[in-house]
């Protein structure tokens, strides 16, 4: 799998807000500002038809309207997009297109598939072409909230708290993309003090994402081994 880190900041920061392309043809998050970022970074997103949500927060959903206008409206695409998230996602999504007062979410309908994924819920299928498996995690009083696991290789923790469900993923992948708000963790985000007990137990690589600035200054200090903090637009292989 080819991995790019499209964003890797938090809402209030001067980086973009965290997002991660697969194989161009999948997007882990679509938050403000992604589309125009994939078109910064030369990314095709004529290419992409699967779009993977983790929360309905909207610094993960907020362009979710901008890229499908794009591929339907300006690039008149046929194929269809499948959009997995969380129950709710479908309503979320359309309430977005209200919001914006974009009317095009009729016209374009018979182009999206919505598919709700239950927790712990595993997805594979030709159609998809990746198994993704739905792992609950806690990020403050947002419910629900996911991380995923992809292929079994590639773990995503979403916006998490040091859990369950974290611990899962990091037992369960060879990398990790993962949550690092803060420098101390709390009851939404991780902190650098949960990725070095992470690292330290499960002896895996975690690229860092969601990061506040002085967040990643902090980690570039530090330079724990296994524990990276990448600029927008890195690029993973596995």
């Amino acid at each position: 799998m080819d991995i790019e880190l499209i964003g890797t900041g938090a809402i209030y920061s001067k980086y973009n807000s965290a997002c991660t392309l697969i194989n161009d043809d999948m997007i882990v998050d679509v938050p403000n500002g992604a589309f125009k970022q994939l078109l910064n970074l030369n990314r095709d997103p004529e290419k992409i038809d699967k779009i993977l949500i983790t929360h309905m927060h909207g610094d993960h959903i907020a362009d979710i309207p901008f890229l499908l206008m794009y591929n339907y409206k300006a690039k008149q695409i046929s194929r269809i997009t499948k959009i997995i998230g969380p129950v709710g996602i479908k309503n979320r999504v359309k309430q977005l297109f209200e919001v914006y007062d974009y009317h095009l979410l009729n016209k374009i309908n018979e182009y999206i598939q919505f598919i709700e994924i239950a927790p712990n819920e595993i997805l594979e299928s030709k159609e998809i072409n990746y198994k993704i498996q739905a792992v609950p995690v806690v990020h403050g009083n947002q419910n629900p909230a996911y991380g995923y696991i992809v292929n079994d290789r590639l773990g995503f923790t979403g916006d998490a708290s040091i859990c369950e469900g974290v611990e899962y993923i990091l037992k369960n992948s060879k990398i990790i993309v993962a949550d690092c708000s803060r420098i101390q963790g709390d009851i939404s985000h991780m902190g650098i003090d949960n990725l070095k007990y992470l690292v330290e137990k499960y002896n895996k690589q975690i690229f860092t994402t969601h990061m506040k600035d002085e967040a990643r200054e902090e980690l570039k200090k530090l330079k724990i081994s296994n524990i990276f903090a990448e600029e927008d637009g890195y690029k993973i292989e596995i």
